[in-house]
């Protein structure tokens, strides 16, 4: 008879690649851990998983059972979250993902400030700029800037991000401020590149009408932090978020031009699956960021 703490401990054992850390994280053994694994394959009569002395791989068997598994283990986790708004006190674990951006200018320090006012509650947050499977890699929230399409996942709307054509005094002094957006051609512009996003294209607005023009320039990179300093090196004309230069355009190191064309402005949204309806401490936790985001708000409009 199949045990259903078992197809769990698969789960875990997949997720985590090995034995030896769902050992450690369950205070077992490797035999203990290794017998069940091989309990479970012979309730099955399949093989579930391959075993080399370097990693676990999955047949196809494996795969099939893991697919089913995993949302099955969510949607118990989903079950345990859902009544933890019912207790005394708010409890449990939230999965958070976000791009680097966001993290380092305002949203890390608000869920570390968030996880202080809440200390019976978990979070993990990973912080990096890849496109994140929410469902199928097991997260409850992730913060995206971006226009959002897919059907199967909730945005909820925190902020509106300006986005400003900007570049130092001194590289403005030895080439000049561009007046209109025809001038960037005789500019060295600073690309950012994103993936596989044509990135030479810049949005902006002339007579009121959404326009789009080709830059050029010698630098590219897929981080806007680099663009950024690329700019206060004098080394060109930026397209960067407002937040990302706020106190370099106060302190004059940068300063905006073309304001009145500049027509990129993109949300900044939490987002969770459909699925998975967010329990009352994901929704406390995209208030305080929402709230966090409006206290600052200077950074981004």
């Amino acid at each position: 008879m199949v045990k259903a703490d078992d197809i769990v401990l698969f789960v875990q054992v997949v997720d985590e690649g090995s034995f030896s850390k769902v050992a450690e994280k369950l205070s077992l053994t490797n035999s203990v851990v290794s017998k069940r694994i091989g309990r479970l394959e012979a309730s099955l009569n399949v093989q579930l998983l391959y075993r080399t002395t370097r990693k676990l791989n999955l047949t196809d068997a494996g795969r099939t059972l893991y697919g089913k598994a995993r949302l099955a283990k969510l949607a118990m986790q989903d079950a345990e979250n859902a009544v933890t708004g019912y207790a005394d006190e708010m409890r449990g674990n939230i999965r958070i993902t976000m791009p680097v951006v966001s993290a380092n200018l305002i949203l890390s320090a608000a869920v570390a400030d968030f996880c202080k006012q809440y200390p019976k509650i978990t979070v993990e947050l990973q912080i990096n700029n890849r496109f994140v499977d929410l469902i199928g890699e097991g997260y409850d929230l992730a913060i995206r800037t971006a226009y959002l399409e897919d059907s199967s996942l909730i945005a909820r709307r925190l902020i509106d991000s300006q986005w400003v054509i900007c570049a130092s005094p001194a590289y403005l002094t030895a080439n000049g401020t561009p007046s209109e957006p025809s001038d960037l051609d005789k500019h060295e512009c600073l690309i950012y590149k994103f993936e596989s996003a044509g990135t030479d294209i810049w949005p902006v607005k002339i007579e009121g009408e959404d326009r789009q023009i080709q830059v050029k320039g010698r630098f590219h990179t897929n981080n806007l932090n680099a663009i950024r300093n690329a700019a206060l090196c004098d080394l060109g004309i930026a397209f960067l978020p407002k937040a990302l230069v706020h106190e370099e355009l106060e302190d004059k190191h940068l300063v905006e031009v073309l304001s009145s064309y500049a027509g990129k402005r993109m949300g900044m949204y939490a987002v969770y699956p459909k699925s998975r309806q967010p329990d009352q401490k994901l929704k406390l936790l995209v208030a305080h960021l929402r709230d966090a985001l409006h206290n600052k708000e200077e950074y981004y409009c």
